[in-house]
């Protein structure tokens, strides 16, 4: 089964590698599914904000429900405002990251984890809309302790942690309508956060959880433990997942592309192994532009030689494991897009013709979103 170009020139409906996705929508529609429709996104820094993941979110939830998110543990850097909530954290809390090479300990998709022991270091988390339910992941061990957790103005709730063997831990809470969580150590051992989220419709809706980080390269994923990734995703059961890394393996001109292939597939098919009920889709990196050494865009700027290559190696895997493939950079606009939507009136592109400004991450959102929903088999809306 070859993969899904949304630059082809024919469709299928539903497209092609995103049949199970779209069977699971049938089933929501049709009222026979109980559980929400959900998407797991993870990738670099055009995933780590939410300005071009909320026009995939606003668009499905606008028609399927809000069943809400996953979020990273506390605010694990500078910046990270997920739309819709305030999050904030207070007291001596140790953040670590699995982006340099030698990150040790436990992570999980998120990418980050957070430490704490005291009763002083708190995670706040304000929702504009309430919430049912409260997620919490932990990575618990003979040596670690409870967390609290406390849901508006009801009592704290003590959710112990310490387990015989490290490893992984998911912990429910429900809320009746909340808008308001707080969690801290209950002060008997460390607690070690990966990640947490709100639900709220009970029944059908959809679930939207992203994660990126800033900076990453799909190398990134053998960072994280294998076992955790699995029990996230078993536990999440995903309908559609998007691997959105490429970008900053693009700019790397040094780039071993057989090992990446062999990287970037590895990954894949651990996700496809599992969640085989869900769709996978491979993101084309978008069009990017640096004063250096490539194609020439004019004024200085040119395209990094190894980004094409990249978003050929990932259509290429696309094809061969039947999956869905976007194109970034043809959505754009094709080569030196990067520098043409930098210097448009508004700019799309921060100066840095990395970056996208809200708008262009809307450009793009309504551009992925048609082509997986089916409903456009070309690019159009790109600025010339």
């Amino acid at each position: 089964m070859a993969a899904h170009d949304a630059a082809a020139n024919e469709c299928t409906a539903p497209p092609r590698g995103l049949e199970k996705f779209h069977s699971a929508i049938e089933d929501a529609e049709a009222g026979r599914r109980s559980h929400p429709l959900t998407v797991l996104h993870v990738g670099d820094s055009h995933i780590s904000l939410d300005s071009f993941t909320r026009g995939l979110r606003s668009r499905w939830q606008a028609r399927f429900g809000d069943a809400g998110r996953g979020f990273m543990p506390g605010v694990p850097f500078r910046y990270y405002a997920p739309d819709g909530y305030e999050i904030s954290m207070a007291g001596e809390w140790n953040i670590f990251s699995s982006l340099p090479t030698d990150a040790a300990g436990p992570f999980g998709l998120q990418g980050f984890r957070v430490e704490a022991e005291t009763r002083e270091a708190e995670i706040s988390l304000r929702s504009d809309t309430p919430f049912s339910g409260v997620e919490i992941e932990a990575y618990g061990g003979p040596e670690t302790g409870a967390v609290l957790v406390k849901i508006g103005d009801a009592a704290p709730l003590r959710l112990q942690t310490r387990q015989a063997e490290p490893g992984y831990i998911r912990l429910r809470v429900p809320a009746a309508a909340a808008v308001e969580v707080r969690l801290s150590p209950a002060g008997s051992g460390p607690v070690r956060l990966l990640g947490w989220g709100v639900t709220k419709e009970a029944g059908p809706g959809l679930r939207y959880d992203s994660f990126g980080v800033v900076a990453a390269t799909a190398a990134i994923t053998t960072r994280w433990d294998a076992d955790i990734v699995r029990a996230q995703i078993a536990a999440l059961q995903p309908d559609l997942v998007i691997l959105g890394f490429g970008t900053n393996e693009g700019f790397n001109n040094g780039l071993d592309l057989d090992a990446y292939r062999e990287l970037a597939g590895g990954f894949a098919e651990a996700v496809k192994g599992s969640a085989p009920q869900a769709s996978l889709v491979f993101l084309g990196p978008f069009d990017g532009a640096r004063q250096g050494s490539g194609e020439s865009c004019g004024e200085g700027w040119a395209t990094p030689p190894k980004l094409d290559a990249v978003r050929r190696l990932l259509k290429a895997l696309a094809e061969e494991g039947g999956d869905f493939f976007w194109d970034g950079a043809a959505a754009m606009g094709g080569r030196c897009a990067a520098d043409r939507w930098a210097r448009a009136e508004p700019p799309l592109m921060f100066a840095d013709r990395v970056h996208l400004r809200a708008a262009g991450g809307e450009v793009l959102a309504a551009s992925l979103h048609a082509a997986l929903m089916g409903e456009a088999c070309h690019a159009d809306d790109a600025p010339d």
